[in-house]
C-alpha cells in the first residue's frame, strides 16, 4: 500500500488567489495563522496539482497562478559576492540560490513573469517592484545584461530566447 492510498484523498474546497489570498468554500482566509499553517502542508506534484497532507488526509486545491508572492528583498554583500533573500506574502525568507532559483516564465500572451522556484514543488511570483529592484541590482554589475547573481549562481532576468 503506498502512502497516497494509506490517506483519505479529498478534494478541499480551498483556492489560493493571483493576488496570493486564500480562500475556503468563496470565504477569505484572515487568520495568518491558518495560512501558514495550511501554507506548511503544501506541495504541488509533477502534474502541477496542489495538494494539503497532513497525517490522516490529503486534499487537492485550486491555485490560480503561483500559492506565495514575493513581496521584498534583503541583500547580503554586493556584486558576485551577494547573496539575496526574498520574502513572501506569509513572511517566509527564502535565499535565492541554485536550490531555490529564479526562473522567467512565460505566459499565455508572451510576456514573461519572474517566480522563485521553492521547495515542494512549489512557486512564489515575484511582485513588479521587487522585480525591479532585482533588475537595478543586476544593472550595478553589468549595463549590458540582465544577469543577477546570488549565492554564486548567476540568474537571468529574461527569458532565454529574448
Amino acid at each position: 500500500m503506498s502512502e497516497s492510498d494509506a490517506l483519505m484523498l479529498q478534494n478541499f474546497d480551498i483556492e489560493i488567489r493571483s493576488d496570493g489570498r486564500w480562500f475556503h468554500e468563496g470565504g477569505e482566509i484572515k487568520r495568518m495563522g491558518l495560512v501558514k499553517l495550511f501554507a506548511s502542508v503544501l506541495s504541488c506534484d509533477d502534474e502541477g496539482r496542489y495538494w494539503l497532507t497532513t497525517p490522516v488526509e490529503k486534499g487537492e486545491i485550486r491555485v490560480q497562478d503561483a500559492p506565495f508572492i514575493i513581496c521584498s528583498v534583503r541583500r547580503e554583500g554586493r556584486g558576485a559576492e551577494q547573496v539575496l533573500y526574498l520574502t513572501d506574502n506569509i513572511d517566509q525568507e527564502h535565499k535565492l540560490s541554485a536550490a531555490m532559483p529564479l526562473v522567467m516564465r512565460e505566459t499565455q500572451k508572451g510576456d514573461a513573469k519572474p517566480y522563485m522556484m521553492l521547495e515542494k514543488g512549489l512557486s512564489a511570483l515575484i511582485k513588479h517592484a521587487v522585480f525591479y529592484e532585482l533588475a537595478d541590482m543586476a544593472l550595478e554589475m553589468d549595463e549590458e545584461a540582465l544577469v543577477l547573481w546570488s549565492d554564486g549562481v548567476a540568474f537571468a532576468l529574461m527569458p532565454k530566447d529574448k
